[in-house]
Order: structure tokens, then sequence, then C-alpha cells
């Protein structure tokens, strides 16, 4: 393969892979988009129902139906993106990992209590405390636990 060819298949795949990541980007904004209409409309429907005075029923079969129309959408979203992913891994004959639409509970909790240790460690640095490091450690998650009970 000459020299030429080669540039073009680079850039060809510089291009997809860009385009992977502008769709895997805008797809991160739909989920946000469903999730805040699965949070939105009830609400909207209450509001709606209470100014109309109408039936309870028909309101609920509505309700049911919109929830199960986001529900549709937003597996439809996941849907495409993990076709995406597989697909560029497929073409590329490379893994493309983008990260993952909705992080995993295991590694966000990994990652909150790394962060932890790391403050902690910041605070002993600092000299805001002179106590051991595990029961700055202890400090700080409890602190972080009763702030995330609060919200």
């Amino acid at each position: 393969m000459s020299e030429k060819q080669g540039r073009h298949y680079e850039e060809l795949y510089n291009r997809l892979l860009e385009r992977g990541k502008l769709m895997h980007i805008n797809n991160k904004k739909r989920i946000r988009i469903g999730l805040v209409l699965l949070a939105l409309l009830p609400a909207i429907l209450i509001i709606i129902r209470r100014l109309t005075d109408s039936d309870r029923v028909v309101f609920l079969i509505i309700w049911v139906l919109c929830m199960f129309a986001v529900s549709v959408y937003l597996i439809g979203i996941e849907y495409i993106d993990d076709s995406l992913q597989k697909t560029l891994e497929d073409v590329t004959q490379r893994d493309a990992d983008f990260g993952e639409l909705l992080p995993d509970s295991e590694k966000l909790h990994d990652r909150i209590h790394e962060r932890i240790r790391e403050r902690a460690a910041e605070l002993i640095r600092d000299g805001y405390y002179s106590e051991p490091y595990d029961m700055v450690v202890e400090r700080v998650e409890s602190d972080h636990e009763s702030e995330g009970a609060e919200q």
C-alpha cells in the first residue's frame, strides 16, 4: 500500500472515530433528556389534571403510556450506542471505548471512595487533622454519606 493510500485510510479512520465520538456525546444528551422527561412528565400530567378537573383513570392511562414511550426511547438510544461501538470495533479492529452512557454503580462507588481517600490525605498533609489516616477517611466518608442523605 502506498503512503498516499495509507494517509487516506488513516484520515478516514480518524473521521470515523470523530463521528462515533460525536454520536456517543449526542446519545448522552438524549439519555439526559429522556431521564428529565421521566421526572417531569408525571408532574405536568398532575398539574393538567388538577387544572382541568378531569377523570383520574384517563390521566393514569396517559401517564402509563407516556412512561412506556419514554422507556422505549431510552432503550432505543442505548441499543443504537451499543451497536455503534460494536460496529466501530469490527471496522477498525480496535476497541471503541467511549465510556458508558450510565456508569456502573460499583465503578462509581469505587471512584467516590478513591476521591475520599485523596481528600483525606490532602487534609492530613495540609494539617487540618492530626488523627491517623484511617480515622480521617472514616470521618470524611461519614460526612459524604450524611451530605448525600440530606440531598
